[in-house]
């Protein structure tokens, strides 16, 4: 952005065409920089042109370099802040621009009384760069960040930076706050543990904040919310009476029911996702969903809904045949037909959630991996008749998977952990908390997958060494995260840390080391 730079006592009036136009060379410039010269004459007489020719043309005015800095190591430093943090190619709204650089320096006097001297480099950076910073910032630091001046109150509001709003733990929510965050048309808004303790949030302000973003919100998601317009039922009514063009809803642990999601399903125009974990409801409403909606539904989370039956849970997989990600674990009345039903029809499938069946045993695993080789992710968490064959049938039919999940499969041992090190190469989570992993497997684990391995959970895992622990510290460079709850390793883990510190180390420190006990 070429800007006409002003003296101190300058008060010069800006044309708003020649502020936000870019020069296409450098004749161009001069001869801008001419015209502006004659026809806005500077206090103190023209511009010589022995300073026009040099670097100093460029130079910033004295009010925008803090004392004691160099005009040229600020510049430096500028050009190397914006070499490391790179700001993709963005065009400014309507409503940013309009006001033009003059109302921007108008704004930051105001705030400032006048006093020039408070006004820093950084304040007169261009919209664009700051939009860039901005992004980095959560939306409640963004609400904080508004309050500093006019200047910050205008560049938080811009509409790039609310498209994806995201929520959580937040006790403050109402009516006003909503309303305005629908003026901003998000596409994306999520909560996530927030509480209306107060009953600030009313039926009016949640149908106001729908109809507000009824254009353009496509992905909705309230989940482990309480207070009483955060029910499911009553957020689903809300949201379908607006938002047809919802593709994606996540309403898990809202205490939703038929009632909410049938009147979703029929109004949306198609739904690709729908995540109702730990919802209350039944085969009625599964029907409706499937009727309108099965040939664009790719994802199905139905985690915890004790009311549906194996029948519908099969018939929603013969019809939804482009499903890609199913989760149905923790329901009671699954059965092994179901599952091996299920798996025949999803050949699309890429991950599965399975936890909590007790009907899951080697023989349905081996059926599972088989008839759906796209599996990228499979949890199988908590199924007590899991044992190491379930891992050397996953190891033979799945050698891409990344995500796995056998948790509280105590059946599982070192040996099925070798038949799986060998074969899958491509893993990066691995979940064997409560297992029989030992020492041999977890050695086997750093040493065959090393290049991928991201997350490692070896809770209560009471076979673990602190030698194997520090051969995974030693030769897995891309391992983010460890779990080591109920260990009993912690007298040695200090040391281990700081062999590589980029390793988050979860652990309960609490409980003492075998060596104690005695």
């Amino acid at each position: 952005m070429a800007v006409k730079r002003l003296g101190r006592s300058s008060s010069i009036d800006f044309d708003e065409s020649q502020v936000l136009q870019r020069p296409f060379s450098a004749e161009a410039e001069k001869r801008r920089t001419k015209e502006v010269s004659q026809s806005h004459p500077l206090p103190g007489g023209p511009i010589p042109k022995s300073k026009l020719k040099g670097g100093n043309r460029n130079q910033r005015p004295h009010s925008a370099v803090q004392p004691g800095t160099s005009t040229l190591s600020t510049e430096k430093q500028t050009i190397a802040i914006a070499q490391r943090h790179p700001v993709q190619t963005w065009t400014a709204p309507q409503g940013l621009t309009h006001g033009s650089f003059q109302d921007a320096i108008k704004s930051m006097n105001g705030d400032m009384n006048g006093d020039h001297r408070y006004l820093s480099m950084w304040l007169y950076l261009p919209d664009e760069i700051w939009i860039g910073v901005l992004t980095w910032l959560s939306h409640k630091d963004l609400c904080q960040t508004a309050q500093v001046c006019r200047r910050f109150r205008q560049l938080t509001a811009d509409e790039t930076l609310w498209k994806r709003v995201q929520i959580q733990n937040c006790h403050s929510l109402n009516d006003d706050w909503l309303i305005r965050i629908g003026l901003c048309h998000p596409r994306s808004f999520s909560l996530y543990h927030c509480h209306d303790e107060s009953q600030r949030v009313t039926e009016k302000g949640l149908g106001q904040f729908f109809q507000n973003c009824k254009h353009t919100l496509k992905e909705l998601n309230i989940t482990s919310c309480s207070g009483p317009m955060f029910n499911g039922d009553i957020v689903l009514l809300h949201a379908s009476k607006s938002c047809k063009h919802l593709t994606l809803v996540d309403i898990s642990w809202t205490g939703a029911t038929d009632e909410g999601v049938i009147a979703l399903a029929e109004a949306s125009l198609s739904l690709q996702g729908l995540s109702v974990n730990g919802c209350k409801i039944t085969d009625d409403a599964m029907k409706v969903l499937v009727k309108k909606h099965c040939k664009s539904l790719n994802k199905l989370e139905v985690f915890g809904c004790h009311a549906l039956t194996p029948h519908c849970i099969s018939s929603t997989a013969a019809d939804c045949i482009h499903l890609k990600t199913l989760n149905i674990g923790r329901i009671p009345k699954v059965t092994d037909a179901c599952l091996t039903k299920t798996a025949l029809a999803l050949k699309e499938l890429t991950m599965l959630n399975v936890t909590g069946l007790n009907v899951v045993r080697d023989r349905v695993v081996h059926h599972i991996v088989k008839q759906c080789p796209k599996l990228d992710g499979l949890t199988i968490s908590s199924c007590s008749q899991v044992t190491d064959v379930s891992l050397v049938e996953i190891s033979t039919y799945l050698p891409t998977v990344r995500y796995l999940d056998v948790s509280g499969c105590k059946k599982v041992t070192d040996t099925g952990i070798q038949a799986l090190v060998r074969t899958c190469h491509q893993l990066c989570y691995l979940d064997l908390s409560s297992t029989g992993t030992g020492k041999r497997g977890v050695c086997l684990l750093a040493s065959y997958c090393h290049k991928t391995l991201e997350c490692l959970k070896l809770s209560f895992c009471k076979y673990v060494t602190v030698d194997a622990v520090e051969k995974l510290y030693r030769n897995c460079k891309r391992l983010k995260t460890l779990h080591l709850y109920g260990c009993r390793i912690t007298s040695d883990l200090q040391s281990i840390k700081q062999i590589n510190k980029t390793i988050k180390l979860c652990h309960d420190l609490s409980i003492p080391s075998w060596n104690d006990i005695g």
